[in-house]
């Protein structure tokens, strides 16, 4: 069913009206009639199930059947720190990441990354990585837009953790603890995980990781891409929460 996000939706409002870029996609590009069904999601978990009234490329108006919660969110929202990664690789990890239940996406700044834009820079990439977040829950049918932060350096990401969070440290160099053991017994709450640039993480920044008491993790005997590695530690909590 097609699903479309409206920011500052009233909750006790007997009909929606959709406008600008949502109701041309709905009018003109998907040719929805009067009698359709649509649901409308405020991005915060709540959905709309609603049936079209009228549709126009300026204005379309939907009168509202029924609100619920958001089906679709796992139990445990997932904090991903991914260290930024060259190119345009951060695009397909915030959009993959997105279907896969991700709640909030951290842009790292680590000592290996290739990838360094200034803040001005940073600010034009943000604006393109939100609207590909928005996209990618919209269409995937999720019932909350994820938050894609500000750029961070990774100790001000480490020394922004709160306490007693399950802190998951994904780390080539280890040997033992695999992820779905660190998982384990986790019912609900914040899981905060961090993922390294295409170099891996420093010595330093392990070292870092090691004081703050974060749980060092490995995948197995692969070494997975930066761009792989969000995709799989999602996928492994989509099926171990979902």
């Amino acid at each position: 069913m097609t699903r479309i996000f409206l920011y500052g939706m009233d909750k006790e409002a007997r009909t929606l009206t959709l406008t600008g870029k949502d109701s041309v996609h709905v009018a003109s590009a998907l040719r929805m009639c009067p009698g359709e069904p649509i649901v409308i999601c405020d991005g915060a978990g709540t959905d709309a199930e609603c049936e079209i009234e009228s549709a126009a490329p300026e204005r379309t108006v939907c009168r509202v059947l029924r609100i619920k919660p958001s089906p679709s969110e796992l139990p445990v929202r997932i904090h991903l720190y991914q260290s930024l990664p060259k190119g345009d690789k951060m695009e397909f990890i915030i959009q993959k990441t997105t279907e896969l239940g991700v709640s909030r996406i951290i842009p790292v700044l680590s000592d290996r990354c290739i990838s360094r834009p200034d803040n001005k820079a940073f600010e034009k990439k943000l604006v393109r990585y939100r609207d590909i977040c928005r996209e990618a829950a919209q269409q995937c049918g999720r019932g909350v837009i994820p938050e894609i932060a500000g750029m961070t350096s990774f100790s001000n990401a480490v020394a922004s953790l709160p306490d007693g969070a399950v802190k998951i440290f994904c780390n080539e160099d280890e040997k033992v603890i695999h992820i779905k053991a660190a998982l384990r017994g986790i019912k609900s709450g914040d899981v905060h995980v961090f993922i390294g640039p295409e170099g891996g993480y420093s010595g330093a920044e392990k070292a870092r990781a090691k004081d703050a008491g974060m749980i060092s993790v490995t995948f197995g005997e692969r070494i997975l891409r930066c761009e792989t590695a969000p995709v799989y530690v999602c996928s492994v909590m989509s099926y171990e929460f979902g």
